[in-house]
């Protein structure tokens, strides 16, 4: 059947629309809305990113003895890490081998997974251990019924897994971000708060708004605004360099003082050093001179994304006798900065939904918003691409 007289005109405009994004920045305009609320981009976003990328799943402080684990939802599919009784990290699908159900929720210390609905029963590997009145399946093999495993690997502390069974190398893929944030080390910090928000938007807008130089000024003019530098992107369109930026900014907290002084390996950085970068997909890592502080954003369906913020520490403040107190005020400045996007960022939703929105044109001050819708385009529609999805 062909698409209504409407339907057609609707993606004529759509497919114009991303012609206009992948024009020169002093020539571009925002993307339409559809990029934000259609449930087809969307599908292929899981696909196309999400079930192949490397994704950032949480510390490995947060399973840090033999039998912890934590269960995730990561683009609508349900996970396990877990730490097995040799101190070993496996990622696995929390979908029964039988008939799919959960077999863990919420996070803790387990020695064995199982499932609440026929009991088998599953090692924190994901090995299936037991199968209660099987024995009589013709050619049935335990060893063929485990939980289905994911790839999983370490960097600086933090767990990333992967749903592709043959995804980029690790190493190619790690590599850019050791050399450009090696020096934070972040393996030598520990996790002392995790800031969580669920916001009802599209999962990119909390991304590009990281990356948005523009709004800085306005929005955050009683909280960073006044210390952040306008122009903290290069003119590079591709790679991880059009993602990385090293600029000024005080600590985060509401004077702009530190309550620690620098990190040990930061003695030689300025006190208003500071450094952010989007690392694809999902992830912005940020950082001051005496802490790093890394979001993590997961769509919970097209219209709505859990924003997590991970408040690392060097691993040695932690003993001392007021860090809590210490800390507090940096909970407290960054939530404040966090809810001052919250309600722009549901409009702009909001705004993305209507037939009558009409994309914008883009400022200079967006350079890294425009690097992330074009890069975003890429991944989803293919390089060069104009078609926001198939019929």
């Amino acid at each position: 059947m062909s698409a209504s007289p409407a339907a057609a005109a609707a993606s004529a405009d759509a497919q114009a629309g991303v012609e206009q994004v992948r024009k020169p920045l002093n020539q571009a305009q925002h993307i339409p809305g559809a990029f934000y609320t259609s449930p087809e981009v969307y599908q292929f976003e899981k696909e196309r990113i999400f079930f192949k990328d490397w994704l950032p799943v949480g510390r490995v402080e947060e399973v840090e003895k033999p039998g912890d684990y934590m269960t995730l939802r990561l683009a609508d599919e349900p996970i396990i890490v877990a730490r097995d009784k040799a101190n070993q990290l496996h990622a696995f699908m929390n979908r029964c081998a039988h008939r799919g159900v959960a077999v863990a929720c919420g996070a803790g210390s387990k020695r064995v997974f199982t499932c609440p609905y026929h009991g088998w029963s599953y090692d924190l590997d994901g090995s299936l251990l037991g199968a209660p009145a099987m024995e009589e399946a013709v050619d049935f093999d335990k060893r063929d019924h485990g939980l289905r495993p994911l790839q999983l690997r370490e960097w600086a502390g933090w767990i990333f897994v992967c749903f592709n069974d043959d995804p980029v190398p690790w190493e190619e893929w790690i590599g850019p971000y050791e050399r450009e944030f090696g020096f934070l080390h972040q393996e030598r910090c520990r996790v002392a708060d995790k800031l969580v928000v669920e916001v009802d938007c599209n999962w990119k807008f909390p991304l590009e708004n990281l990356m948005d130089n523009y709004h800085s000024a306005v929005l955050h003019r009683k909280t960073i605004g006044p210390t952040l530098s306008p122009n903290r992107y290069t003119g590079v369109r591709s790679g991880s360099a059009a993602f990385t930026a090293y600029y000024d900014a005080r600590p985060m907290t509401a004077d702009g003082q530190s309550r620690f002084g620098k990190m040990p390996w930061m003695q030689d950085k300025p006190d208003t050093f500071a450094c952010s970068a989007h690392i694809a997909p999902n992830m912005h890592m940020l950082a001051r001179v005496d802490n790093v502080h890394p979001f993590i954003f997961w769509p919970i369906g097209v219209n709505r994304v859990r924003i997590t913020c991970y408040m690392l520490w060097p691993a040695e403040w932690h003993a001392l006798p007021d860090f809590r107190e210490r800390v507090a005020p940096y909970n407290e400045f960054t939530m404040a900065v966090v809810n001052e996007d919250m309600s722009v960022m549901e409009s702009q939703h909001d705004a993305a939904s209507s037939p009558f929105y009409k994309p914008g044109r883009m400022s200079r001050l967006e350079l890294g918003v425009y690097n992330l819708l074009n890069y975003d385009l890429d991944r989803t529609l293919g390089v060069g691409d104009t078609k926001l999805y198939e019929k």
